[in-house]
């Protein structure tokens, strides 16, 4: 400390340079709404055109999954194989090298496509799942069809959008895609006697690029190549083959040629008017607002160049949401600074209250510099990170200022003041520190998307603590020290506006209230703990809730139909829900409709099996009228009713990661027909309960299959291909894929279909086979219906795999307003699972599973952090009983913050759990600092009493002034906070207050206990 004060101005030039880096830090740093929250998960996609569920599990789903599983790094493998799709999910565990396990995915991917039929198109695998949306557009218009034609401006919107730094991707929706479809015409085959499996031959061909080598002339080696036809028009003069009058057929001939629209996979409308989306994504760790300023620059450039009668909309932009939070935040974090400052000013002198508010400022700055290297950015969550400091980080500079003017108050020069000042509490502000760095700092190893979301605010929190700590230690002495040389030759001192205030406090404590509660320790210590127990029994009263709703304006409205719905009638329902909600509420402000794929990843709500059967509606409300969560209440119910032919949920942003259900049970079997019927026993056995909402799986609903059975024994004798037959089917049901066309540098998907003159269906009579030669020479023609049959029957939707077993998750959503959820639930589930058999399993999961994982796994945490505090006092004070003693505080302030929430009615949520455990390390600083000084009386020969007394008279003031300062801190996010907080800030304020109060009240008596049990053991050790 000497050299520190000696070289008081070379520290002075340090705090300067790290309060510019901070500033600087402060300008670069990202600023985002919430934290973004990796998603380590690869998705594979593949098209199987004609193909039913079971047979894309069959030839696409399972030989993916099979090389899938076994790769190190896979944690999960998930799936679903539906008509003509397989979609595969493949959770990555974390790893310090990602990309490696991506690269081997892909590997496998591209192994298992090879034994793909011919007719499945290639995997697409996407590794980078984009979370991040920046804003979304929409350009709109009157009719549906002129926004179909804006391709080549939404290729310039794409180029030129993509170009910026920090845009990743953009996803465009609803548009849909533009094939080159070549039509055959049956009447044309049957006359030329030209099976479409020749077409198909000569197309693939021709466009398939052929390697034949290289050649050597001299000195020069050449590759060599085939021409190839690349212009679609042109592909209408290709030989395909002769006729039986050996004239030459071209592609002409038997077919018709021309670019078409593929039908869309989303249907969107705003406010009436027909709509394509425009989303755009940012890269990671991008300044969200600064980002937005150069999209809106380049959109209001392109905006200029759409036709007449289009116009471009602002649907949705984080920057608005960010501005929104900080808004609120800063209003907070300003509240909170002034109130700090106010009572500071109030209880020192006005000297040393601007010189302990000015720790608050340079903590915050400094603090900032080691976030970015921690993977942390300035959002919602670190900023109340470090307004939960605030109310902290004061607390080291008001301890070493109050103990270094009270060493001047006794009569010590300016150096020795300082110096003593500093060391008197020097070690219990260190072991103070680390306590509060041990309470937070386990939490940033919590695991899952709620370790994700909470992470910034423990790193924050102890970034600036630190900062604070080491202003303290340095900045404090050296100007205390500064300006006493000047004060010591005048001998003049000022006090705080409330200072003698405090001094009749301390008087009233010391004198009156200490000898009392000592007098009779053992029933003080046994009273306080009875009240403590008692009020304990509060929790139960106490509301849960895991993470609350955000106040937000947008609601969505998920619609699931009947697989197998059109998307022109689910479109059509949609609208229907649209006018419902419009004419029942009149707080709506907007409304959009997605029918398909549903809403872009903008308000955390998603479809988790899109098609033509689904769709989402995105409502927004007036909030100074109403709320989400309540136009929820009033709507949802009324919509199921109104609309029971889909499943509907209604849900808003909620303050944390996206929600589950409240239970999701999982069925495993071999069987498919015995896993259905089980899955829609167990969904409807929970949706008849009272106590559950509503009831879902997975698997969607059963759909009619259509089964053409051929005869194999005909094909046979006529010796023709089971495939030729199987290929010419498809083609009569759906296009297939025959490649891509390279037509002045634009690739084009080519696809080939035949017109047998059936729209909805295919018709067998129209089609015709021509196997062996009759008495005339010519090939004998068989049409299709002589030799297939077909039946009609029922089948799941979609077949879906949990880490390559066959698995159906039946989701059920608890009623809130009946409470016996689980034990319902648990009853049905004991009963199906005595009935099961063998080969068949159920396993739950869901909301409430991962809810009581997180509080096992805080349970682990807040043990560990008691062991840390616990050790860390044991070296402090070199006793096994003292940091018991101290730690004992942690109980008071739990009691504390159950009483807290009780009377507020704020729930036992995430980040109430999350205060809590924060507050083991924040409250026992004030029994630290009182032992401490009861030790130290003690070795200046005085009395225990005299000792306790003295020590309770030295620390009130500062242990007073920080609980205060801890209090206004926090008190505006109770009272003007967002919702997610508000719980956080109670318990830590409440946990404070109560755990101040008993501290002061009942430590000093738990010592002397303490004290008395050790003076009896030495007693029986001394006389043995």
């Amino acid at each position: 400390m000497k050299t520190i004060l000696k070289y008081r101005k070379i520290v002075g030039i340090f705090m300067l340079l790290f309060v510019v880096t901070g500033i600087f830090t402060y300008l670069q740093i990202p600023k985002r709404d919430i934290p973004e929250i990796k998603q380590n998960i690869a998705s594979i996609s593949t098209v199987y055109p004609g193909a039913n569920a079971e047979i894309v599990e069959a030839d696409i789903t399972n030989p993916i999954e099979d090389l899938l599983i076994d790769l190190d790094g896979v944690e999960n493998v998930t799936s679903a194989s539906a008509t003509s799709f397989s979609t595969i999910t493949v959770s990555v565990e974390n790893s310090d090298n990602p990309s490696a396990i991506y690269s081997s995915i892909q590997q496998a991917v591209t192994e298992a496509a090879k034994s793909f039929p011919d007719q499945a198109q290639a995997p697409d695998v996407e590794t980078d799942i984009v979370t991040s949306s920046v804003a979304t557009y929409h350009l709109l218009s009157e009719d549906q069809e002129s926004l179909y034609d804006l391709r080549d401006e939404l290729d310039e919107w794409e180029e030129s959008l993509t170009e910026l730094s920090g845009v990743e991707s953009l996803q465009i929706k609803g548009m849909p895609d533009e094939v080159a479809m070549i039509s055959l015409d049956q009447d044309a085959l049957e006359e030329e006697q030209i099976q479409p499996n020749q077409v198909i031959t000569a197309i693939q061909n021709e466009i398939s690029p052929t390697a034949i080598g290289t050649e050597k002339n001299e000195d020069t080696i050449y590759q060599l190549k085939l021409d190839s036809i690349s212009d679609f028009n042109a592909l209408s003069e290709l030989y395909i083959a002769q006729n039986p009058a050996g004239e030459a057929i071209s592609l002409g001939d038997i077919a018709s040629l021309s670019m078409e629209k593929e039908s869309p996979e989303d249907l969107i409308t705003y406010e009436g008017k027909a709509a394509l989306s425009i989303t755009v994504f940012a890269q990671e760790g991008i300044n969200i607002t600064s980002l937005q300023e150069q999209i809106n620059e380049k959109v209001d450039k392109l905006s200029g160049n759409l036709p007449d009668g289009i116009e471009a909309d602002l649907f949705y932009t984080q920057s608005e949401v960010i501005d929104e939070v900080y808004s609120s935040l800063l209003t907070s974090f300003a509240i909170s600074l002034f109130s700090v400052v106010i009572i500071m000013v109030l209880g020192l002198p006005i000297s040393s209250a601007i010189l302990v508010a000015l720790a608050i400022p340079l903590s915050i700055i400094i603090g900032l510099i080691p976030l970015p290297y921690s993977g942390v950015d300035l959002n919602q969550i670190s900023i109340i990170g470090i307004i939960v400091a605030i109310g902290i980080l004061v607390d080291d500079a008001i301890v070493v200022n109050d103990n270094i003017m009270r060493r001047f108050q006794l009569g010590d020069n300016p150096l020795d003041g300082t110096i003593r000042g500093v060391k008197e509490v020097g070690v219990s502000i260190v072991t103070s520190t680390l306590l509060i760095v041990f309470s937070f700092f386990p939490l940033t190893f919590l695991s899952g998307s709620n370790g994700d979301f909470i992470r910034a605010l423990p790193l924050a929190l102890i970034f600036t603590i630190i900062a604070s700590t080491t202003i303290a230690l340095t900045v404090i002495p050296s100007v205390q020290y500064a300006r006493q040389l000047k004060i010591y030759k005048t001998k003049k001192r000022k006090i705080g506006l409330l200072t003698n205030f405090f001094r009749k406090l301390e008087t009233v404590y010391a004198e009156k209230i200490l000898p009392r509660t000592i007098k009779k320790p053992w029933i003080t210590v046994v009273s306080g703990i009875v009240l403590c127990v008692l009020l304990l029994l509060l929790a139960i009263k106490v509301p849960f809730e895991f993470f609350p709703a955000a106040d937000r304006e947008e609601v969505t409205v998920s619609v699931k139909l009947k697989d197998g719905t059109p998307i022109d009638e689910t479109d059509q329902l949609l609208e229907e829900m649209e006018t419902y909600i419009l004419e029942e509420n009149e707080h709506v402000t907007e409304t959009v409709r997605y029918t398909g794929s549903g809403l872009p990843n903008i308000f955390n709500s998603g479809l988790n099996r899109s098609g033509e059967n689904t769709g989402q509606l995105a409502v927004r409300i007036d909030r100074d009228t109403t709320s989400a969560t309540e136009f929820i209440e009033n709507n949802q119910q009324n919509l199921r009713e109104t609309f029971p032919d889909g499943e509907i949920f209604l849900e808003t942003i909620v303050s944390g990661p996206p929600p589950s259900a409240a239970l999701e049970v999982k069925l495993q079997g071999p069987d498919l027909d015995m896993l259905t019927e089980n899955a829609l026993a167990i969904q409807e056995d929970l949706t008849a309960l009272d106590s559950v909402e509503i009831a879902t799986t997975n698997a969607g609903s059963t759909q009619p299959v259509r089964t053409y059975e051929i005869d194999r024994d005909f094909l046979a004798e006529e010796g023709v291909a089971l495939d030729q037959v199987r290929g010419t089917l498809q083609l009569a049901n759906t296009a297939i894929p025959l490649g891509e066309l390279d037509e002045n540098e634009q690739i084009i998907p080519l696809q080939l279909i035949l017109d047998e003159g059936e729209d909805n269906g295919i018709d067998l009579s129209a089609l015709t086979l021509f196997a062996g030669m009759g008495e005339d020479g010519a090939p004998q023609i068989y049409s299709f219906d002589e030799f297939i049959d077909s039946t009609t029957d029922q089948q799941i939707g979609a077949i879906p795999h949990d880490n390559g077993k066959r698995t159906i998750t039946i989701s059920a959503y608890e009623n809130e307003d009946v409470g016996t959820f689980s034990s319902d639930t648990a009853d049905i589930l004991d009963s199906y699972r005595n009935d099961l058999d063998s080969d068949y399993q159920l396993i739950e999961d869901g909301e409430a599973s991962a809810e009581t994982e997180f509080f096992v796994e805080v349970a682990k945490l807040f043990v560990v952090v008691l062991f840390l505090i616990y050790v860390t006092l044991a070296i402090q004070f070199n006793s096994l009983l003292t940091p018991v003693l101290i730690t004992s505080t942690v109980f008071l302030a739990i009691t504390g913050a159950i009483v807290g929430l009780f009377v507020s009615g704020q729930p036992l949520s995430f980040l109430a759990v999350l205060g809590i455990v924060s507050l083991s390390g924040v409250v026992v600083r004030n029994s630290i600092l009182i032992i401490e000084f009861i030790e130290q009386n003690k070795e200046r020969d005085k009395s225990i009493n005299e000792a306790i007394i003295a020590a309770g008279r030295a620390r009130f003031r500062p242990i007073l002034l920080t609980t205060l300062t801890s209090i206004a801190a926090l008190s505006p996010i109770i009272f003007t906070g967002d919702v997610l907080f508000r719980p956080l800030a109670v318990s830590i304020v409440a946990g404070i207050i109560f755990s101040t109060t008993l501290t002061l009240l009942l430590l000093p008596a738990f010592y002397l206990t303490m004290e008395g049990m050790r003076s009896k053991k030495q007693m029986k050790k001394s006389t043995s």
